[in-house]
């Protein structure tokens, strides 16, 4: 079976209802007949910025139902073997590149990041702040943030069950 992509935009509200809307999307996919080519594979375009297009693939090499894999085209990771979807180390050297680097620009970049954990779109925009990938390019950290918010719609689908993206850091769930 070839790939299905598929243009999907996250409607606003709460982590229930985008979880939710989320979840029915998948819940729409073809069943496949099989491993290899016989399985059934889709890639959603979810965001877009600039040059980049964030995208989500499912299924994913550990298989866990709701799990998707957030890639970014235009933009690869690591050394060794590159790759399109960022892992949290990779988030983390983008935020600390953009903290030194742009120092006066990361309150913005800090508060969207909370806005993103707490279901809001925060106004990116105004953000004037870069990190570099492992050749030494430049990219807008809006890039980073983006794929961090699919990472928080990953969490939510993943640990459902538990508390999603608050699984960390207890404090912040609502009962």
């Amino acid at each position: 079976m070839s790939e299905n992509i598929i243009n999907f935009e996250l409607p606003d509200g709460d982590k229930t209802s985008m979880r939710t809307s989320l979840i029915n999307l998948f819940l729409n996919e073809t069943a496949g007949c099989g491993t290899g080519e016989n399985a059934s594979r889709y890639r959603y375009n979810v965001e877009y910025y600039n040059n980049y297009i964030i995208f989500l693939k499912r299924p994913t090499r550990l298989n866990k139902g709701f799990d998707f894999t957030v890639n970014i085209q235009g933009l690869y990771f690591k050394k060794q073997r590159t790759y399109k979807n960022p892992s949290h180390e990779d988030i983390f050297y983008a935020l600390n590149y953009c903290r030194t680097h742009y120092p006066n620009e990361y309150a913005k970049v800090s508060s969207a990041i909370i806005d993103l954990y707490n279901c809001k779109s925060p106004d990116l925009s105004n953000i004037q702040a870069y990190f570099v990938d492992y050749e030494g390019n430049n990219h807008p950290i809006q890039i980073i943030l983006l794929a961090i918010k699919w990472l928080f719609m990953e969490q939510d689908c993943a640990y459902w069950n538990y508390s999603g993206r608050y699984r960390d850091n207890p404090r912040f769930c609502v009962k």
